[in-house]
């Protein structure tokens, strides 16, 4: 899957990197929280060459690592509202749930028919609903795809049915 949310975590952590003067090594270790814990070398290492379907909890570990926000992780470089850069892991989950959501009650389709268009079981579309779950930028990107919406940017903008989560 040709996904642009790979491409820009990839590109950030790779710039990062660069701009910190860091082997892959020593960049894997600003990841580890407590020996043993945190991001392993080989998951930063797939991140890095767009081989693994990270997850958003992965990502506010490696942003809160970073010191930096998971809008600037998956925005490859896309200008976002400040209030954007304050969304965790949690409140970008219910901003996915109130998009899919919305969407489905504009377009009338029942939760089996938006599964189908979003590409995603029911299992993972009544997840999403809910905002349940880890969600990953593969899922992410083929909603944001699904809707016609750019996968990088559409859960940090406002419409008139969102508002600024607290």
């Amino acid at each position: 899957m040709n996904n642009p949310l790979r491409d820009n975590i990839a590109a950030f952590l790779d710039a990062e990197r660069r701009k910190r003067k860091l082997r892959h090594q020593d960049m894997a270790e600003l990841f580890k929280t407590a020996p043993g814990q945190g991001l392993a070398y080989r998951t930063y290492i797939r991140t890095t060459k767009k081989r693994n379907n990270v997850t958003l909890r992965t990502l506010e570990h490696m942003a809160q690592a970073l010191q930096v926000s998971i809008a600037t992780l998956l925005g490859g470089g896309a200008e976002v509202e400040p209030w954007a850069h304050k969304l965790t892991e949690k409140s970008i989950r219910t901003r996915l749930a109130a998009i899919i959501n919305s969407e489905r009650e504009r377009r009338n389709l029942v939760r089996y028919q938006m599964a189908e268009l979003l590409g995603v079981s029911e299992i993972t579309f009544t997840k999403l609903e809910r905002a349940a779950g880890n969600v990953s930028v593969d899922t992410i990107a083929a909603v944001g795809e699904a809707l016609g919406r750019d996968p990088a940017t559409f859960l940090f903008q406002e419409s008139d049915s969102q508002h600024q989560p607290a």
